[in-house]
């Protein structure tokens, strides 16, 4: 499969990254820093999955995932933060996010079991 991931953190990017060659995902992960780079790769870029940050340069929170859900035109969205904030998450999950997940080491599990779930 191949991601857009939206994060504007190299570190982070490198942690999924790695997190997904530990775990034998064969992803094709593309990185973006800004959402306007994304929207700029997005068409024709064959993605089966866009993952956010919410907090990037040029916009952050629900208002840049709507926005993220307009240029995925129901690919499925999920929102990868740093901010455990049940609100947020729910209301992220509310507005048509696959799923809210967690940065860190189980970050990458979880994706796959997301990806399972609408495989």
């Amino acid at each position: 499969m191949r991601v857009l991931l939206i994060e504007d953190h190299p570190a982070d990017v490198l942690l999924l990254q790695a997190s997904l060659e530990l775990i034998g995902l064969e992803w094709t992960l593309d990185d973006a820093p800004t959402f306007a780079e994304a929207a700029r790769r997005w068409p024709g870029g064959n993605f089966g999955m866009l993952v956010l940050d919410l907090n990037l340069p040029d916009g952050h929170g629900l208002e840049l995932l709507a926005r993220a859900l307009e240029l995925a035109s129901g690919t499925p969205v999920v929102v990868l933060s740093g901010l455990a904030n049940r609100e947020v998450a729910a209301q992220a999950v509310g507005l048509g996010a696959r799923a809210y997940v967690i940065k860190g080491l189980d970050a990458a599990e979880e994706l796959q079991q997301i990806v399972a779930q609408f495989a």
